[in-house]
């Protein structure tokens, strides 16, 4: 992870590309400069939220990402699986209840044919089908899909590491030489011109090798 620095407004000399102003190439001042380390985790918001009990008050607190928080992360947020195995739950759940279903009803258990009524022409016997015929179907269906969701739930996520790990320690170390300007909302190293958000993020994420997600995933 990237070591974070005393980045506070004004200062000069820091940065790791020399000495001079670190002062905003677009508005030529510094008031309002921070290094992009703590403009970020100045810009996580936490939440916190109270419940009255009758054993005490329980309070819940919760980190949340603003805007700019997520225009100046390192790496792209690692996604999200958890309805793919919320998914698979269920269809193991339905599963089970299909068998156990089956079971009751004797589908499994105890040998026997439909009932059969005559009717149609010459009186020929035909039978009704019977409502649990399809509980083994849905069953197996069921047993199949459950573990395969679960198996696809931590696909992307095992992708997304394999892809962003490697480059992070290069990725931290040129985030962390960055300098935010919170009146121009641009990010600038020492000596250099401004830049947006998108060709911050642009230059990070390729230092780690990741760079073409950042179209996918454009600063906001």
């Amino acid at each position: 992870m990237a070591e974070f620095r005393d980045s506070g407004a004004g200062v000069r000399g820091q940065g790791g590309r020399g000495e001079g102003s670190l002062s905003c190439p677009r508005c030529g001042r510094e008031d309002r400069v921070l290094g992009v380390s703590a403009a970020y985790l100045r810009a996580k918001a936490k939440l916190s939220t109270e419940s009255k009990g009758g054993d005490g008050d329980n309070v819940t607190t919760r980190e949340e990402n603003s805007a700019l928080a997520k225009a100046l992360a390192v790496a792209p947020d690692e996604p999200d699986d958890s309805a793919l195995g919320c998914f698979g739950a269920l269809f193991v759940l339905v599963s089970i209840g299909a068998f156990v279903w089956g079971g009751i009803a004797g589908k499994w258990f105890e040998g026997g044919t439909p009932p059969r009524f005559p009717g149609g022409d010459g009186d020929l016997p035909f039978g009704i089908e019977d409502p649990t015929t399809y509980l083994g179907w849905i069953s197996a269906a069921s047993l199949v899909l459950g573990p395969l969701l679960y198996a696809l739930s931590g696909r992307s996520v095992r992708a997304w590491r394999r892809r962003t790990e490697p480059g992070r320690v290069a990725a931290d170390r040129v985030w962390a030489e960055g300098w935010y300007c919170g009146r121009c909302g641009t990010v600038h190293f020492a000596g250099e011109r401004a830049m947006t958000l998108q060709e911050f993020r642009t230059r990070v994420w390729s230092a780690g090798g990741y760079g073409d997600l950042a179209v996918r995933h454009p600063a906001v």
